[in-house]
C-alpha cells in the first residue's frame, strides 16, 4: 500500500479529463518508433541535398512532406517542430516574405486542424486565462478599425488573431496529450535552442551579428539579426526548461544535454550583454527565496536551485576570465552612465502613454500611435504598451490575464512542474518591464506551457517528503491503491 495523499474531487476531476481522448492518434510504441526512425532518415536526405547537392528548394521538399505528414498523425510532433525552429526567431530563409519559424506555424496550424477532423476530440478551453486572452485579441482588432492606416493596422490585429489561434493550439495539445508531450516539447526547445547557438557560430552568423551590432553584441540567430532583448529571453527560458528537465527526467543521455545547456546558455546571456534579461533571470532564480516555508517542504529542490545557480555562475566566470567579453559589451554591463540613460530613454514612451491615455482613452491604435505620441519606438513595458498603444480597456483585459495566470501558477501542487511554471512566469513578468512583448510570438507559447503546467503536474499532493515522483508508479496503479 502506498503512502496516503491528499486529494479531492477536482483532482478525481483532473484524472479523468486527462484520461479523454487525445489528440494524438494512438499507434503501437514499435510503430511510433519506425515511423520516427523512418522521419530521422529522411530529414538526413533532405539534408543532404541541402548542403551537400546544394538543392535548397529539393531538399525543403523531401524535409517538409513527410514533417508535415507526421505533424497531422502526432500533434505532440508537430509542437516539437515548432520548439525546435523558435529560437531561430525569424530568421531563415527569405528575409520578411518568408522564413523556417513562419513555415512550421503555418503547418502547425493546418496539421492540428486536419487532426481535429480525423480525430474529432471534444475540444474544451476549460482554463478561464485563454478567454480573457479572447477578449483582449478582439479589443485588438476593434481598436485596429479606428486607426489612419486601416490595411496596416489590419495586418496587426491579424497577426494577434494568429497569436491567439497560436497558444489555444499549443495549450490544447499539452493539454491533451499530458506528461509525454509537455517533456519532449521542452527537451526540443533545449535542443533546438543549442543546435541554433552551433549553427550560428559555424556558419559565422554569430561573429556577422556582432560586427554589425551598435554594441558589438551577439544579437542574431542563423540569419537576419532579431532583438537583442528577444534572444535573451528565448535562451533564459531554455535555460530553466534545462534545469526542470535535469530534475524531472531520469534517463542519463538527457541529462548530459541538460548540462551542457546550464553551463553554455549563461555563456551566451553574457555575450548578448542585455541587462534587462540578465536581472530578469537573477531574479527568477532568487524567487524561490520568497517562497521559503514551501522550498522547506521539499529541500531537495533548494539544493538543485543552490548548485544550478553554483554551476552557471561558474561556466560564465570562467569564460569571462579566460577569453574575456567583448569590450563594449563588457562596457555596456558594468557603466552606470549607460544604464541611466537607457532608463531614460525607455521612461519617455512610458510617459506618452500616460499622456495618450487621458486623451484617448481608448487607445491610439498600433500605428496611431507613432503619430499621436510624437515617437518613433513604442513603450518597453507590457503593460504601458496595453495602455497606452489600445487603451484603458487593452490595460484592464492585459492586467485582467495575467492575475488569472498568477492564480493558475498558485493552483498547481508544489513539486518541479509547479516551480517551472513560476520560473516562466517570473521571467516574463520581470522581463515585461523592461521591454514589449504583447506581440512576440514566444511569450503566447510559453504563457501556454505555464497554464498547462496545471495539467501535467501530478494529481495529487503528497503528505511525505520521502513519496517518490510521480511519475515512477503507473497511474492505474496509484489510482486503484487510493480508492481501494
Amino acid at each position: 500500500m502506498y503512502p496516503e495523499y491528499e486529494y479531492d474531487m477536482d483532482d478525481e476531476e483532473l484524472f479523468f479529463e486527462r484520461s479523454e481522448r487525445t489528440s494524438d492518434i494512438p499507434l503501437p510504441p514499435v510503430v511510433n518508433g519506425l515511423l520516427l526512425t523512418i522521419w530521422v532518415v529522411i530529414f538526413l536526405i533532405g539534408l543532404a541535398v541541402i548542403y551537400l547537392a546544394k538543392n535548397s528548394v529539393a531538399g525543403a521538399i523531401i524535409i517538409a512532406v513527410p514533417t508535415f505528414i507526421g505533424m497531422i498523425i502526432k500533434p505532440t510532433f508537430a509542437l516539437c517542430i515548432l520548439m525546435l525552429v523558435l529560437p531561430t526567431g525569424a530568421g531563415i530563409a527569405f528575409r520578411d516574405s518568408f522564413s523556417l519559424d513562419r513555415g512550421v506555424g503555418i503547418a502547425l496550424a493546418l496539421s492540428f486542424f486536419l487532426n481535429v477532423i480525423i480525430t474529432r476530440p471534444r475540444l474544451r478551453i476549460g482554463n478561464k486565462t485563454l478567454w480573457i486572452m479572447g477578449l483582449y485579441t478582439v479589443w485588438v482588432c476593434l481598436a485596429s478599425l479606428g486607426g489612419t492606416y486601416l490595411t496596416h493596422e489590419l495586418v496587426r490585429a491579424f497577426t494577434q488573431v494568429q497569436l491567439l489561434v497560436l497558444i489555444l493550439i499549443v495549450y490544447w495539445i499539452l493539454q491533451t496529450n499530458g506528461e509525454a508531450a509537455f517533456r519532449w516539447a521542452s527537451r526540443a526547445y533545449v535542443v533546438g535552442t543549442l543546435g541554433t547557438i552551433a549553427l550560428t557560430f559555424v556558419t559565422g552568423s554569430a561573429i556577422r551579428s556582432m560586427q554589425e551590432a551598435p554594441e558589438q553584441r551577439y544579437s542574431a540567430t542563423l540569419g537576419e539579426a532579431t532583438d537583442a532583448n528577444m534572444l535573451a529571453t528565448l535562451i533564459a527560458i531554455a535555460f530553466l526548461a534545462a534545469i526542470y528537465l535535469f530534475a524531472r527526467d531520469r534517463k542519463l543521455f538527457w541529462r548530459m544535454i541538460y548540462l551542457v545547456a546550464i553551463v553554455v546558455l549563461p555563456v551566451m546571456l553574457l555575450k548578448i550583454g542585455s541587462r534587462g534579461g540578465l536581472i530578469a533571470l537573477f531574479i527568477t532564480m532568487l524567487s524561490p527565496l520568497l517562497f521559503i516555508r514551501q522550498v522547506a517542504r521539499r529541500p531537495a529542490l533548494a539544493v538543485l536551485l543552490l548548485f544550478v545557480i553554483l554551476l552557471g555562475s561558474v561556466s560564465a566566470s570562467l569564460v569571462v576570465r579566460s577569453s574575456g567579453l567583448e569590450a563594449p559589451v563588457a562596457t555596456r554591463l558594468t557603466n552606470l552612465q549607460q544604464a541611466e540613460e537607457a532608463i531614460d530613454y525607455r521612461m519617455m514612451p512610458i510617459k506618452k502613454a500616460l499622456t495618450c491615455v487621458t486623451e484617448n482613452p481608448i487607445g491610439t491604435s498600433f500605428y496611431g500611435w507613432f503619430e499621436k505620441s510624437g515617437l518613433t519606438i513604442l513603450p518597453h513595458n507590457d503593460f504601458f504598451f496595453a495602455l497606452g498603444v489600445y487603451g484603458l480597456p487593452g490595460a484592464i483585459l492585459f492586467t485582467w490575464f495575467v492575475i488569472l495566470v498568477m492564480l493558475t501558477v498558485k493552483r498547481i501542487p508544489l513539486g518541479f512542474e509547479k516551480l517551472y511554471a513560476r520560473a516562466i512566469l517570473t521571467y516574463l513578468l520581470v522581463m515585461g518591464l523592461n521591454v514589449g512583448q504583447l506581440y512576440q510570438k514566444h511569450y503566447w507559447v510559453f504563457l501556454a506551457f505555464v497554464l498547462a503546467s496545471e495539467h501535467v503536474a501530478p494529481f495529487y499532493t503528497p503528505t511525505e517528503d520521502n513519496v517518490p515522483a510521480y511519475d515512477e508508479y503507473d497511474d492505474d496503479i496509484v489510482l486503484q491503491e487510493q480508492f481501494a
